[in-house]
């Protein structure tokens, strides 16, 4: 496994970050299987939300980390999840999700605290404040935003550097090999060719969600039993090429395709973290031993034009 260093979190940071999304949908020994078998992988963090069941991806990540496995592994934790009544961006809404998800979690902090999504009428000023406060008070560690885009992640940081106080350390949004058709989710930021630009040059840290198309790439868009949202949002020709030869890649390297799409992800020339989702210990076996992957930038070039 290699890693990454995140400034303001404590140790370095796994290249993969094993995603918990599906946890609620797990019994709790699968789940500490899994997350047993993250760490003896290499895995250093795992990514968990408020909104994910509700809360519980946060308690059963909580019930491992709670019987003597808190110092195994870091947290990226989010929240101020937008619902049905609109935006939840507000001071009062982000100390609710942080104390919930720490009683939750069995912690009294979050190494890595994101905000889920962006609402660009609230000045960034404010929300860097609010979430100076929260790591002044060690709550969270570093802090940052998923699907925020550059501008408004300049913003907060150019506030942050007038004030001399911690801007956002990393941010969360999607880049993979898969190229999306539309958005995925309401609200979700996708880096472009200026986005991966402005990345490279501040060597600002990107956590990849969905850096595996959401099961393109293991083919959950083919055949009879084809999930609808991953068609609709990857099943297109750019993609499907980029599949053979991604494929192609790891058959003459005595890997798989989907480990391949997901060294793509990292193997960037800024420095990035995958977000990996799995259902059983064969998959966390399987995502870990991507973690070691390099690709040159002529392999990455190849798998996104063939050329």
């Amino acid at each position: 496994m290699r890693y990454v260093t995140v400034p303001g979190v404590p140790r370095p940071v796994s290249r993969l970050t094993l995603g918990s999304m599906v946890f609620p949908s797990l019994e709790q020994d699968r789940v500490n299987a899994m997350l047993d078998a993250w760490v003896e992988g290499g895995g250093t963090m795992i990514d968990t939300a408020r909104i994910y069941g509700h809360g519980e991806s946060d308690r059963k990540l909580g019930a491992w980390l709670g019987a003597g496995n808190r110092e195994r592994l870091m947290v990226l934790g989010k929240g101020c999840h937008p619902d049905v009544d609109g935006s939840r961006m507000t001071a009062a809404d982000l100390q609710s999700d942080i104390s919930e998800s720490l009683e939750a979690l069995q912690t009294d902090h979050i190494e890595l605290y994101m905000l889920h999504r962006d609402d660009p009428t609230v000045p960034a000023a404010e929300i860097v404040d609010w979430l100076h406060e929260q790591r002044q008070a060690g709550a969270i560690g570093a802090f940052g935003g998923s699907n925020w885009a550059v501008a408004r992640v300049h913003e907060a940081n150019a506030h942050a550097a007038k004030r001399r106080i911690a801007g956002f350390a990393a941010t969360s949004n999607y880049f993979g090999l898969a190229t999306a058709n539309e958005d995925f989710w309401p609200g979700v930021v996708v880096i472009n060719d200026a986005a991966r630009n402005w990345y490279t040059e501040t060597d600002t840290v990107n956590f990849a969600w969905s850096s595996l198309g959401r099961g393109y790439f293991a083919g959950k868009a083919d055949g009879p039993n084809a999930d609808a949202n991953v068609a609709r949002v990857y099943a297109n020709e750019v993609n499907a090429a980029r599949k053979a030869r991604a494929e192609e890649l790891g058959a003459r390297r005595g890997l798989t395709g989907i480990q391949i799409a997901g060294a793509y992800a990292v193997n960037q020339p800024f420095p990035a973290v995958a977000l990996a989702g799995a259902e059983s210990v064969a998959e966390v076996q399987t995502a870990t031993a991507a973690g070691d992957i390099e690709l040159s930038a002529a392999e990455i070039r190849w798998l996104e034009t063939g050329q």
